[in-house]
């Protein structure tokens, strides 16, 4: 081929209207919001993506360092706008969260019915507390009355007597008195 030939092949090729021109290439930007509430736009969130923050003013580069989604992804910005590096929350860290609240909730609960079990327990403890002093107030008096009973005298054997146990001797009324003193004493002290 000759080189006007080619020429004209070539002129024929750019400046034909047959011939294809090249399309505009247009690439779509994904929004994101970082942890700290910054908008973000990236056209794609993997190393080499263009990344810029959002301002009142317009779109400016990210600027370097790491930033990171509120999804808990961290992107790694070593040029200004230009993704290094992406690193996704690991699985792991996502249960730990998870486990986390889960553990925070049943402390709640548990605190929860900590709180009516205690309040259950005090208000039984303070119905035994108060049916022991009404105890220790009858014992107090039965002593009262049993100390006073075994001073009384007996009635000279002269008189006929009322009952079976006025008709016992005096030495097993004496007994029987002692025995009733000591249980009431053991049971006072």
């Amino acid at each position: 081929m000759k080189a006007k030939e080619a020429l004209d092949q070539i002129k024929s090729l750019l400046f034909s209207d047959d011939a294809e021109m090249p399309k505009e290439v247009t690439t779509e930007f994904a929004e994101g919001v970082l942890s700290d509430g910054t908008i973000v736009k990236f056209d794609k969130l993997e190393v080499g993506g263009v990344i810029s923050v959002v301002t009142e003013g317009g779109e400016i580069p990210a600027p370097v360092g790491e930033h990171e989604l509120e999804d808990g992804t961290i992107i790694v910005i070593v040029e200004a706008g230009i993704i290094a590096e992406v690193k996704a929350m690991e699985e792991e860290e996502v249960a730990e969260v998870e486990v986390a609240e889960e553990l925070k909730s049943d402390v709640v609960n548990y605190d929860a019915k900590f709180q009516e079990i205690s309040e259950a327990f005090n208000s039984k403890m303070t119905e035994i507390e108060t049916k022991v002093t009404s105890l220790n107030e009858v014992t107090k008096k039965l002593i009262e009355f049993m100390e006073a009973f075994a001073t009384i005298e007996s009635a000279p054997e002269s008189q006929a007597p009322k009952n079976t146990f006025l008709a016992q001797s005096k030495n097993v009324k004496a007994d029987s008195f002692k025995k009733l003193q000591n249980i009431f004493q053991t049971i006072k002290n």
